[in-house]
């Protein structure tokens, strides 16, 4: 029985496959990862996140992800917590994109920083004199972002 020749072209869908995954990869993470609506969080997350409304489907889905995290922790969280974070959350909403990026930056370089390190950081503060743990923490305010000087 003889062989059908070969056709030289490949089949359409053979052909557009790179073509498409090319295209997939060039699209923007938040394009390309659909996120959830601000309407579908909980009331109580609705609650604590209502600063980022405006900005949540800017959000990429990672970052939502990451927002809707501490809003399930909000949700467990007792009267006097949930206050603290709303507060925080206020303070957060204030801060320029400047001030917010110096916190990251803060919060990143802390998280590296060995628990050790920061016993021993921790405990030289301690040991400071009343007069001069006031002095430190007066220049520390003066440096602290504007949510933060209430």
């Amino acid at each position: 029985m003889a062989k059908p020749p070969s056709d030289p072209m490949p089949p359409v869908h053979a052909r557009l496959n790179p073509w498409l995954m090319a295209l997939a990869l060039c699209l923007p993470a938040s394009a390309a990862l659909a996120g959830t609506p601000f309407e579908q969080l909980s009331p109580k997350q609705q609650e604590l996140l209502e600063p980022l409304r405006g900005d949540w489907n800017s959000l990429n889905a990672s970052q939502q992800e990451r927002w809707i995290g501490v809003g399930r922790r909000y949700e467990d969280a007792d009267p006097a917590r949930q206050s603290m974070m709303r507060d925080r959350m206020g303070a957060w909403r204030n801060l320029s994109p400047q001030e917010r990026a110096s916190a990251r930056e803060n919060f990143k370089a802390l998280k590296e920083t060995g628990q050790g390190e920061r016993n021993s950081s921790w405990n030289s503060y301690q040991s400071l004199d009343p007069d001069r743990r006031r002095e430190f923490n007066e220049r520390s305010m003066e440096r602290a972002p504007r949510g933060r000087r209430e």
